[in-house]
């Protein structure tokens, strides 16, 4: 921006008294959503007013402009000079470059002094796109917020600070949430999501759930937070390394994993028998009776709650949450407040709950693109490619209704380790000894997968899932990210031990291959 231009816009400006115009703060920044200063000083006026949500936003959107004042100690005396025009700051301003302001006084006027040296620096980059202001809640913690200046070296797996909070697409509700009062103490408060679909409609769970902000509170300073970021596309700043946040993430999906496969299995054995389980061991019953193939020690330790869930649901009862705790990343745990548990974190979920997944599982198949689906609700959590027959695959609605291991007594024949009739029909999904065809239409009807594919499918959807082929029924992938087995990493699939006789050496199996 050329200094004259600059001079009109700062004239133009102060002719609204913006510190005591809030309504022509907020205009101003819609219009100019790359001017960082006037961001910093419609933050500063929400502080003034107590409304610390809306505060943080703005600081987060001014970024090193925030950094940059706050962390100085810049103190005006008052009243302010009244010779001192706004050409006179904006000239002294720019001499001063990066020298350190140090005043003394009450800080009345700093915004004024602020965006007097704004308007002598070149605008800022362009921001990650926002809904405005409308969306930010108020709240009454005093909170400092914006920078990303620390780093995640200090941060271990166990941290028993450390807190994951799953945003489930609205990461800015959630932040309102954590910065909300009372204090949690010390630590840092994690905001992940799982990537949307191209349409927009899913949420790929497959491609991983990743870190994007956090609010880390300090021991000693009260109700101080620094924001951090770890991906740049929702702010124009440096992001911090989440490398150490990983493996802990992946924890915690993997549990979330074994849960609503649990509470799927619950709900299958309810529909195939009329009635629910009493123990683990009716959901690992031998062929024709399989629903499973077995359970792990988290998943029959999970038991009786997700019994209870499921008889809930069946019963239309509202679910009473789980004793939710506002425990560790690790599972620690501690007594909590009814407010508390509205923003208990995604890590102290019990390991019997399946959120955020809601629904059973299901399957899709798109004939168009030659993929297969496992979903909840609007998650997809695995994407498999698949070989087809064309026109022979029908179309509509089905259930699993047979689950066998070995189909023939042979882990390398036509069809492969394993294989899901469908609907009591001569159509199966199954697994080929012909890999090459995957991807094509080359099978009599059937569906084909990829030996580790169709063994990871096996072991996450029970007997009675409901299966969906159609063209067009799941979102365009196109960069083949996290497709296959343990979404994309073979070596990291789910596995169930196998604790029942599952196969069916008694017959020939003449499914249309």
């Amino acid at each position: 921006m050329k200094s004259n231009n600059r001079n009109d816009q700062l004239t133009k400006f102060f002719q609204h008294n913006p510190i005591e115009d809030t309504q022509y703060l907020k205009k101003y920044v819609k219009e100019h959503p790359d001017h960082k200063m006037a961001w910093y000083l419609l933050g500063r006026e929400y502080t003034a007013q107590g409304k610390s949500g809306k505060a943080a936003y703005c600081f987060a959107q001014a970024g090193e402009i925030y950094e940059a004042f706050e962390q100085q100690k810049i103190v005006l005396e008052e009243p302010l000079p009244p010779n001192l025009t706004a050409s006179k700051l904006i000239k002294e301003g720019a001499a001063a470059g990066d020298r350190q302001v140090q005043l003394r006084g009450r800080r009345k006027w700093l915004p004024y002094l602020v965006m007097f040296v704004l308007l002598a620096l070149p605008a800022g980059m362009d921001l990650a796109k926002s809904d405005g202001m409308e969306h930010v809640a108020d709240v009454t913690e005093q909170t400092q917020a914006g920078s990303a200046v620390a780093t995640l070296s200090d941060i271990q797996v166990d941290n028993p600070g450390l807190k994951l909070y799953f945003s489930d697409g609205d990461w800015g509700k959630k932040l309102q949430q954590i910065l909300q009062p009372p204090v949690r103490g010390a630590g840092e408060s994690v905001i992940m999501d799982a990537p949307p679909s191209n349409d927009g409609h899913w949420k790929e769970w497959y491609r991983s759930v990743s870190p994007l902000l956090s609010v880390e509170h300090t021991a000693t300073g009260g109700n101080q937070a620094v924001l951090k970021y770890y991906q740049a596309q929702i702010c124009s700043c440096q992001v911090v390394d989440s490398s150490k946040l990983v493996p802990v993430i992946q924890a915690w999906m993997h549990d979330r994993e074994e849960a609503i496969i649990l509470q799927s299995a619950i709900q299958a054995y309810q529909k195939k028998t009329g009635g629910l389980p009493d123990k683990p061991q009716q959901l690992t019953r031998p062929y024709p009776d399989n629903i499973l193939p077995g359970l792990t020690p988290q998943m029959k330790e999970s038991f009786p709650v997700a019994l209870q869930k499921v008889a809930e649901l069946t019963s239309g009862k509202a679910a009473q949450a789980p004793n939710l705790t506002a425990g560790t990343a690790t599972g620690g745990q501690s007594p909590q407040s009814n407010e508390e548990k509205v923003l208990a974190a995604s890590s102290s979920q019990p390991v019997a709950s399946p959120e955020p997944f809601t629904e059973p599982l299901k399957i899709i198949i798109d004939t168009e693109q030659h993929q297969l689906a496992v979903v909840s609700g609007d998650f997809i959590l695995r994407r498999y490619p698949v070989g087809l027959g064309g026109v022979k695959t029908p179309q509509g609605e089905f259930i699993i209704s047979e689950k066998v291991r070995n189909p023939n007594g042979r882990s390398n024949g036509e069809f492969g380790s394993r294989g899901m009739t469908l609907s009591n029909t001569l159509y199966a999904i199954h697994g080929t000894n012909k890999p090459t065809s995957i991807g094509k239409d080359e099978s009599h009807g059937c569906i084909r997968m990829l030996q580790q594919d169709v063994e990871e499918l096996y072991n996450m959807v029970p007997g009675q899932t409901k299966v969906t082929i159609g063209k067009g029924v799941l979102p365009l992938s196109e960069s083949g990210e996290g497709i296959g087995a343990g979404g994309g990493i073979p070596q990291q699939a789910l596995s169930l031990p196998l604790e029942t006789k599952d196969n069916n050496p008694g017959k020939v199996y003449k499914w249309l291959d």
